[in-house]
């Protein structure tokens, strides 16, 4: 990922990015896809808020692979981002996003 502003997080599993109930912009990502079809969703809200964006679904036989994605245009999620991620293996999703704290 290229941006320097905003924050950046690490899930392992699925999990919310930005601070419970807060607004936020998504800048951005790199995923480790795991040995087998993994899968990234970011949604608004909880895991069965609204899907904005999903990635993956790429077969990795030996090693390590990656989807990265940096947002000419961020994407605004106005409850909160959370990141659903599924498939076995080594997953890991490096997040960068912005809280919109005035809105929150």
């Amino acid at each position: 990922m290229k941006r320097s502003a905003g924050e950046s997080k690490v899930l392992t599993a699925s999990g919310i990015v930005t601070t419970a109930g807060v607004p936020g912009w998504l800048l951005g990502y790199s995923f480790k896809l795991g040995s087998d079809s993994s899968l990234v969703i970011f949604a608004d809200g909880t895991g069965s808020g609204t899907s904005k964006w999903i990635d993956g679904g790429k077969e990795s036989a030996a090693g390590d692979r990656f989807a990265e994605h940096d947002f000419s245009t961020p994407i605004y999620f106005k409850t909160d981002i959370y990141a659903t991620i599924s498939g076995t293996g080594a997953n890991q999703l490096s997040v960068e996003y912005i809280e919109d704290v005035k809105r929150a």
